[in-house]
């Protein structure tokens, strides 16, 4: 008896070692990248994430070091990795790391007992949900589906269109075969050339409903269903979680080259060709473009074009800041992603490159030529369309014979 239970002992030890082996290797691993706990926090968060399924002794040392980050961001961080993982010695590893949180105070709050619950669910319940999102378009629009198969039944499909701005502007649930769902997403792509690409379901109910409580506040009152719908994929409010992106890019790599000068080719993408900022973006700038274009002050052409320039600067500089700069944040990582699946990597490291600098909340010292480009060209649409309202104005006045 003595001599199977000392076998099992050795066998467990042998296994510990094994595990520790690994979180060692990826631990080195990690440290060649530079990637250490010197500076604790949400950057260091998304820089473990941008790591994380690339080998197992990384992933195994992301969680490590996950669970010796004392921040809500390493937790949601865990949360969403425990959702995706399948292998056992990630799943032991990821109960860890939330065990050493939640004894410094991070662990999942109770929703249930704090969010209202909801009417009925329109549609039964069933799993294996999956989710797609088109490009964002030249108003700051995307589509959203996520679907759950209901066996023998088809798709339960909730589709949602997010506007940056406005929040949530249509939303609908509704039974198709996944035929029909093919097909509209056909229909898309040979009418506006936009591929609905996929994303993880999470991250798509939480934009869902982060769509939702601004739309609410802002007064829209045909959304009156929203939970019932909504109760096929839960009941409480979502948590946030990291965007997709930074699990498929390297943040540290995005941003080592003349990605400033070299961003306003993606001005030239199909996607992004016809971007305009909404005119309640820019709307602030258009009396100064119009008064030094009309300034009676004798200028020349270089002291008009720095007077422009100059405008031109400060309007990049607030679309950086405050709620807008939020809203064009995640508009530039949501491209990120399209162009990353769409197989435009290069496409995509810009966008990503551009949505962290405006996450900075200032432009910065330099030109982010992709940011200079869209509000000039805003600028000069909505100052054709001031001109030709004066002319059609001034026409109406005319008397004729």
């Amino acid at each position: 008896m003595v001599r199977p239970l000392q076998e099992n002992r050795a066998a467990r030890l042998a296994k510990n070692k094994s595990h520790e082996e690994q979180i060692r290797k990826g631990l080195a691993a990690l440290n060649q990248l530079g990637i250490t706990l010197g500076a604790p926090g949400p950057d260091l968060v998304l820089r473990l994430l941008a790591e994380f399924g690339k080998t197992k002794d990384v992933d195994l040392a992301v969680i490590f070091l996950l669970g010796r980050i004392f921040h809500a961001a390493a937790l949601d961080a865990l949360v969403e990795l425990n959702s995706r993982a399948s292998d056992k010695e990630i799943t032991k590893e990821i109960k860890r790391s939330r065990f050493k949180l939640a004894q410094r105070g991070f662990d999942v709050p109770e929703q249930q007992a704090r969010e209202p619950q909801p009417a009925a669910p329109l549609f039964s319940q069933s799993q294996d949900i999956e989710a797609y999102m088109s490009a964002v378009d030249g108003g700051g629009g995307r589509l959203i589906w996520i679907a759950k198969p209901q066996p023998g039944h088809g798709l339960q499909v909730i589709q949602a269109m997010l506007h940056d701005h406005e929040g949530l502007l249509r939303f609908a649930g509704m039974h198709m075969r996944r035929k029909e769902l093919r097909k509209m997403a056909d229909e898309i792509k040979r009418q506006h050339g936009i591929i609905m690409i996929s994303v993880p379901w999470e991250f798509a109910d939480a934009a869902i409903y982060r769509g939702y409580e601004k739309a609410k506040a802002r007064g829209q009152s045909d959304l009156e269903n929203f939970h019932e719908v909504r109760a096929i994929l839960a009941t409480g409010k979502p948590k946030e979680i990291t965007h997709p992106i930074y699990q498929k890019l390297n943040i540290e790599q995005v941003r080592d080259s003349a990605w400033r000068e070299q961003s306003r080719r993606l001005l030239d993408e199909p996607e992004l060709r016809y971007w305009l900022l909404t005119e309640d973006w820019v709307q602030a700038y258009l009396p100064q473009l119009e008064e030094a274009q009309t300034s009676r002050l004798v200028l020349n052409p270089l002291q008009k074009e720095e007077r422009l320039s100059a405008i031109v600067r400060e309007a990049v500089k607030a679309l950086c800041s405050g709620e807008i700069g939020k809203a064009f944040k995640r508009r530039m990582e949501d491209m990120a992603l399209y162009f990353f699946e769409t197989q435009r990597p290069e496409q995509a490291k810009l966008s990503l490159a551009v949505a962290l600098q405006v996450g900075e909340g200032d432009p910065g010292p330099l030109d982010v030529s992709f940011l200079t480009g869209l509000m000039q060209k805003s600028f000069a649409f909505f100052m054709s369309q001031e001109k030709a309202k004066k002319e059609e104005d001034q026409s109406s006045l005319i008397i004729k014979p």
